[in-house]
């Protein structure tokens, strides 16, 4: 597969590999939420000794929360692609209703819009109110 869109594919042999892609990354983003978390409750028990300010004073800890909660937004947007799959518009922009590239979809598995449109929402967005 070159990435390129051909005519004629079969649009659900497609979107059947982005949703094994989406369902890969989704237990890939769960497994390092556990993992980090883990961790970190490990260190917050090692500092929670006497003398200790344990670990949500330390900066680490609030990183990793902050890479945590980030992980978190990426898989509710993985599950929001997986609901769109399901509903079978995935794999289309929700702006002009264009099939997304699949190099964009490949890279970005819960890409919205199409990059054109992506670009003109996110200048919409940098735009002051008037």
């Amino acid at each position: 597969m070159t990435g390129r869109r051909v005519k004629g594919r079969e649009p659900g042999a497609r979107n059947a590999q982005l949703l094994v892609l989406l369902t890969d990354r989704r237990q890939e983003l769960l497994s390092q939420i556990r993992r980090s978390l883990a961790e970190r409750q490990e260190e917050f028990q090692s500092r929670d000794a006497p003398g200790s300010h344990g670990w949500g004073a330390a900066p680490e800890g609030s990183l990793t929360l902050a890479v945590v909660q980030q992980q978190e937004q990426q898989l509710a947007q993985i599950d929001a692609a997986i609901g769109r799959h399901k509903a079978g518009t995935y794999g289309r922009c929700v702006s002009c209703n264009e099939e997304i590239a699949l190099a964009r979809l490949r890279a970005l598995p819960f890409a919205q819009r199409c990059a054109g449109c992506q670009e003109e929402w996110e200048r919409q967005r940098e735009r002051p109110a008037s």
